[in-house]
């Protein structure tokens, strides 16, 4: 029984085989720059971090002012609690009525006397 040769080596064109020169790394650099999707990819990018509207700096920016806003945000939220426990204590508690009228209008009872003393501490802060 003959086997089936599928390949005669005789009958084969015989290719004459050039010694292969090793690619430079500055071609194949350059090539790779001079493609058009990447040149293509590196213009649109230029544009949306630089020159768009809504560029990087301007993200940036907006981000950080996002940030203080937050922050005052919850200074005055905890401000607002505050004054609402003080307005709740002033409308309540007659000893903090009082308290506050004696500390901040100078108010006093029939039978007492307010004696006024300046500290010297803050007036050395005010001359400078």
């Amino acid at each position: 029984m003959e086997e089936f040769v599928d390949f005669v080596p005789e009958k084969e064109p015989v290719q004459e085989t050039l010694p292969k020169r090793p690619r430079k790394a500055l071609s194949k650099i350059s090539r790779f720059l001079t493609n058009k999707f990447f040149l293509a990819t590196v213009a649109f990018l230029m544009i949306m971090l630089f020159l768009d509207k809504n560029d990087l700096f301007t993200i940036m920016e907006r981000r950080k002012e996002l940030n203080d806003l937050e922050l005052s945000r919850d200074h005055y939220s905890k401000e607002l609690q505050d004054l609402h426990k003080i307005k709740n204590d002033l409308e309540t508690d007659p000893a903090t009525i009082e308290k506050l009228a004696r500390e901040k209008y100078l108010m006093k009872r029939d039978n007492e006397d307010i004696f006024l003393t300046e500290d010297n501490n803050t007036k050395l802060k005010q001359a400078e």
